[in-house]
């Protein structure tokens, strides 16, 4: 039986914020970015631990004990 990746590492990414139909101003719209690099951040490390994950276990599969992928 594989071994399956922790759900943490599979969950669905956030979207970018809703702006809303209204105007922001300059410091909402700061917040509202940072939130979406924040978002953005936590999407892509989760991705490339996801992709670690089936890397190391591929390579158990393999037979290669090194931790390196051939």
């Amino acid at each position: 039986m594989l071994r399956k990746a922790d759900s943490a590492l599979t969950t669905k990414c956030l979207g970018p914020v809703d702006l809303g139909d209204k105007p922001l101003t300059q410091a909402q719209l700061e917040r509202l970015w940072i939130t979406d690099r924040e978002r953005l951040l936590s999407c892509i490390r989760r991705h490339l631990a996801l992709v670690g994950f089936y890397a190391d276990r591929d390579d158990g599969l393999e037979g290669n004990t090194t931790g390196k992928a051939k």
